[in-house]
């Protein structure tokens, strides 16, 4: 079940990402008077930043899911 409620995370991961970096972005440009170069970048970063964090998550949660799997064919096999 814990796969499952970290697959539930993805989003999160990738909207927060987005809106870190687009806030960063804006306050830099808010600071050096630079608009909108500054939110432009961090933007583009953030939104990279959360497709990499859903990436990686995926990833665990797979290899989660095929360790269990892998377990509960030891078990199988054991019984025969």
């Amino acid at each position: 079940m814990q796969p499952f409620s970290q697959a539930g995370l993805l989003g999160i991961h990738l909207v927060a990402s987005t809106f870190v970096g687009a806030l960063i972005g804006w306050y830099l440009d808010k600071w050096l008077e630079t608009k909108p170069t500054f939110f432009l970048i961090f933007l583009i970063f953030g939104i990279i930043a959360g497709f990499k964090n859903m990436y990686m998550e995926t990833k665990k949660i797979q290899r989660e899911l095929d360790r269990q799997e892998a377990e509960k064919n030891a078990q199988y096999k054991s019984k025969d």
